[in-house]
C-alpha cells in the first residue's frame, strides 16, 4: 500500500475528513493526496545526499549552518559572528549556536533541533569535508570559502534570508564574498522542500546564495486548477478563517501542503494545525506524531503511479495496468515520459507532478537524452512518444522481473512483444 494511503486511511485522518460536510469531503481528499509526507528516513538519506552532492561541485571544507531564528534589533538581524570596534572592523571568534532559545519561558525547539542534529551527524561523518557551524577562526584557519545553510523547509523565505543577512551584516564576510570569483566565500541554501515564491525571496538577497532541494513542495497554487484552487481557498476559510498575523493558509499565505515526521510547517492551511472550538485539527500544534508513522514509503508505488498519471491527463495510459504491469524500476521512468507529454517540461516542474525527488527526475531525464526519448529542450521525440503509445495499446499481465543489478535503467518502457510460431 502506498504511503498516501496509508496516510489517508488512518484513523486520525479519518477523524479529520469526518468534520467536513458529506459536499466537501471530496474536496478535503483531493487536497491531502496531494501532500509530500516526509518520514525521518527520507528526510535523513536524501539531505545527507544531497549535501555531499553539493560538497563535491566545489571547494573543501564546507561550513555547515543550521537554519533557525535570529536575534533583531529595530527589526535587522544582529551579526552572526562578532567583529572588532577598530576603524577597520575585523570577525573574530567562534561560530554561533546551533539551537538557541529567546524566551526564559520558552524552551520549546522546532525543526531546527532536527536540522542541527543532521548537520552534525555530517560533520561527524565527514570531519575533513564539513566544519560544524565554524566561526571566523576556524574558516580563517581551514580557509572555509563556503558558507552553506540547511534548513528542512523554506517557506516565505523569512527565516533563511534573515540568517545569510546576519552573517552578510559582518564586514569580513563581505570581504570575504567580494573575491569569491578566485577564492572567496559564496553562499548556498539546501533545504529538503521549499516554496518557489521562498526560494526565489532567498536566492534574491544581495549575497546571491544559490538554493538547492530535494523535493518540489506542493501548494495549494501549484497543485489544482484555477476554480479548484478556488474552492479549497475558500474550504480553508470556512472552517478556519484565520487572522491579520495568521490568514486561512498559513504563514504568508503560503497553503503548503507537506508535513514532515518532526513536524508540519506554519505554512500549511490552517485547518491541518489550528484547534478552535469547533474544530480539531490533523496535525495539533504542528506535530505529526499520531500520523507520521504512515509517512514511510514502501515499494509498491503503483497506486500512486496511476493516480498521477490520471493527474497528468493520461487516462489511457492509467487504465493499460502500467502500474501493475511495469516492473517497479521503469515506473518513474513512465511516470516522468508522462509529465514531458505536456508543458511545462522542467525538471522542477516535472518533480512535481510524478511526486519523484529532484534528484531521481534529472537522473531520468539525462538516461532519457541518451536513449533519443527526449531532445535537449525535454520534448518528447518519435521514439518517445512510440513508447508512449505502445504502452497505452499493450496489456502486459505479468510484470517483468530483470535479473539485473540494482541501478539497471531500462532501454525501453514496454515489455517485450512475444514471438508467435
Amino acid at each position: 500500500m502506498a504511503a498516501i494511503t496509508r496516510f489517508l486511511t488512518s484513523e486520525p485522518t479519518l477523524a479529520w475528513i469526518a468534520q467536513f460536510s458529506q459536499d466537501e469531503q471530496a474536496l478535503a481528499i483531493e487536497m491531502l493526496r496531494k501532500m509530500l509526507l516526509v518520514s525521518r528516513d527520507a528526510f535523513t538519506e536524501r539531505m545527507i545526499a544531497l549535501l555531499l552532492k553539493r560538497c563535491a561541485e566545489g571547494q573543501e571544507p564546507v561550513g555547515l549552518y543550521a537554519e533557525r531564528e535570529v536575534r533583531k534589533r529595530h527589526g535587522s538581524p544582529l551579526r552572526l559572528f562578532k567583529q572588532t570596534n577598530t576603524k577597520v572592523k575585523r570577525a573574530h571568534g567562534a561560530g554561533p549556536q546551533p539551537v538557541q532559545t529567546f524566551r526564559a519561558y520558552d524552551a520549546d525547539v522546532g525543526s531546527e533541533g532536527i536540522v542541527a542534529q543532521l548537520v552534525s551527524e555530517v560533520c561527524r561523518r565527514y570531519p575533513k569535508r564539513f566544519l560544524n557551524h565554524p566561526g571566523p577562526d576556524q574558516i580563517r584557519k581551514y580557509k572555509v570559502r563556503r558558507f552553506i545553510l540547511v534548513s528542512d523547509f523554506i517557506g516565505s523565505g523569512d527565516r533563511a534570508r534573515a540568517y545569510i543577512e546576519a552573517a552578510w551584516r559582518v564586514r569580513s564576510v563581505r570581504s570575504w564574498w567580494s573575491s569569491r570569483a578566485k577564492h572567496g566565500m559564496s553562499f548556498e541554501v539546501v533545504a529538503y522542500t521549499g516554496t518557489e515564491r521562498g526560494i526565489a525571496y532567498v536566492a534574491s538577497h544581495p549575497a546571491k546564495p544559490d538554493v538547492h532541494i530535494v523535493a518540489v513542495c506542493p501548494t495549494v497554487y501549484n497543485s489544482f486548477s484555477y476554480q479548484k484552487r478556488l474552492e479549497i481557498i475558500e474550504l480553508c476559510r470556512n472552517h478556519y478563517p484565520g487572522t491579520m498575523d495568521m490568514p486561512a493558509l498559513g504563514y504568508g499565505t503560503t497553503g503548503a501542503l507537506v508535513a514532515f515526521a518532526h513536524g508540519a510547517p506554519n505554512n500549511c492551511p490552517l485547518i491541518f494545525h489550528k484547534r478552535s472550538g469547533a474544530w480539531e485539527p490533523l496535525f495539533p500544534q504542528r506535530i505529526t506524531a499520531s500520523s507520521r508513522e504512515t509517512f514511510a514509503e514502501d515499494q509498491n508505488r503503483g497506486e500512486r503511479l496511476r493516480e498521477r498519471l490520471l493527474d497528468m491527463r493520461q487516462a489511457r495510459l492509467a487504465a493499460a495496468d502500467v502500474a501493475e504491469a511495469v516492473d517497479p524500476r521503469r515506473r518513474s521512468l513512465v511516470a516522468v515520459m508522462a509529465a514531458l507529454a505536456h508543458p511545462p517540461r522542467s525538471a522542477h516542474s516535472v518533480a512535481l507532478r510524478t511526486g519523484l525527488t529532484i534528484a531521481e527526475v534529472e537522473k531520468l531525464l539525462a538516461h532519457a537524452l541518451k536513449s533519443a526519448w527526449i531532445d535537449g529542450q525535454n520534448h518528447l521525440t518519435d521514439t518517445g512518444y512510440a513508447e508512449l503509445e505502445q504502452l497505452k495499446v499493450k496489456r502486459t499481465p505479468f510484470p517483468l522481473s530483470p535479473t539485473r543489478e540494482d541501478n539497471y535503467c531500462p532501454k525501453q518502457l514496454r515489455a517485450p512483444v512475444e514471438s508467435h510460431s
